[in-house]
């Protein structure tokens, strides 16, 4: 079951707002999510100041669902479709270059008592919801979506990007 898509949501949320197996579906976007913003803008914080880019955006999917099983306990599974535009440095020139970044990614928030079991010491990833995805953990009964939607999209961006257009100076 599936509820009416929300605008908004904090970047950490109670796993207690969630019904189980219910999912609840979030299009968020920089413009009206401040935290998203905050992503944003760190993904400028490369450039120089003086430089002049057209705005970016950061656009967010998200379906959250409370489930419950035998092995993982009470946890959240979250699903997550990061559409960004935004500028970084060309690795040579210094020139903003364009970047667009289509990204899916699917987690599952585990309570944090599970994190010091041996079958977790070391993982990244778990098999929930019949996928692997990737393992977080929620503390306090709160599961930071901002920390996971941040992680994920800079574990994305490139971190020398190179314009097309610089022709090769080196010779064979």
């Amino acid at each position: 079951m599936t509820t009416k898509i929300n605008t908004q949501i904090n970047a950490q949320v109670p796993v207690t707002n969630y019904s189980h197996d219910i999912i609840e579906e979030y299009e968020l976007s920089d413009e009206k999510t401040p935290w998203i913003a905050d992503i944003l803008t760190e993904l400028h914080d490369q450039l120089d100041p003086e430089d002049a880019y057209p705005a970016g955006s950061l656009k967010l999917k998200l379906q959250i669902a409370r489930k419950k099983s035998s092995f993982l306990g009470d946890h959240l599974v979250v699903r997550a479709q990061i559409d960004a535009k935004y500028h970084l440095p060309c690795g040579l020139t210094l020139v903003p270059l364009f970047q667009h970044m289509e990204h899916s990614i699917n987690a599952a928030f585990l309570h944090d008592s599970q994190e010091k079991l041996p079958e977790y010491a070391e993982a990244t990833t778990v098999f929930a919801d019949n996928e692997e995805m990737e393992l977080y953990f929620y503390r306090k009964g709160l599961a930071d979506i901002g920390e996971f939607v941040h992680e994920q999209i800079f574990l994305e961006v490139p971190a020398f990007p190179r314009s097309t257009n610089i022709e090769n100076s080196v010779e064979d």
